[in-house]
């Protein structure tokens, strides 16, 4: 099988789809959703498509595991620095991790708070506070370490980019050469 120099296009693809998609879902909930009392009109609505997105963040990031465990890959860039190299693969991993584990925690809390009834059979109405569901703690949390991974994720490409000057980006990139 002849090397492969770029990821599959439908890997790029969810890559790119599942970037803007969980980021957009993280400032709603954290700077929107959070924000706002259960009384605002808006709040349902917004709660629905917080739901669908996620629902969809983790049907897109299962997808794209099957299509990364099914399509071949470029080799492993190394960079002589053996743990840098680990490291790199464990962030990987991770964001895989968290990804699927904030999407499941969203939806344990959606049914624990009964969201599912409240806003797609419209019986009862939203909990007065989320914050005293557990799961909601813990949808936060995992929410934020997903940020925090993102954020080393996207510093390490940089450095690969611009530092070891390896066309990392080339490899995801959207918009390039196909193999």
């Amino acid at each position: 099988m002849p090397e492969v120099k770029r990821y599959h296009p439908v890997l790029i693809s969810l890559h790119w789809l599942l970037a803007i998609v969980i980021l957009g879902l993280f400032f709603l909930g954290l700077f929107v959703l959070d924000e706002m009392k259960s009384t605002d009109p808006q709040k349902a609505g917004l709660l629905v498509l917080h739901i669908i997105g996620g629902i969809a963040v983790l049907v897109l990031t299962v997808v794209r595991l099957i299509v990364r465990m099914r399509t071949p890959r470029p080799a492993p860039i190394v960079t002589g620095k053996p743990l840098a190299d680990k490291l790199a693969v464990g962030i990987h991993h991770l964001l895989y991790t968290l990804t699927i584990l904030a999407a499941l925690v969203g939806l344990v809390l959606t049914y624990s708070a009964d969201l599912f009834s409240i806003l797609f059979a419209h019986t009862g109405k939203l909990p007065e506070d989320f914050e005293d569901y557990l799961s909601h703690e813990a949808h936060g949390l995992l929410a934020n370490g997903l940020i925090a991974i993102i954020a080393l994720h996207i510093a390490g490409a940089l450095q690969h980019q611009f530092i070891l000057k390896d066309n990392i980006m080339s490899r995801i990139s959207l918009f390039g050469a196909k193999d």
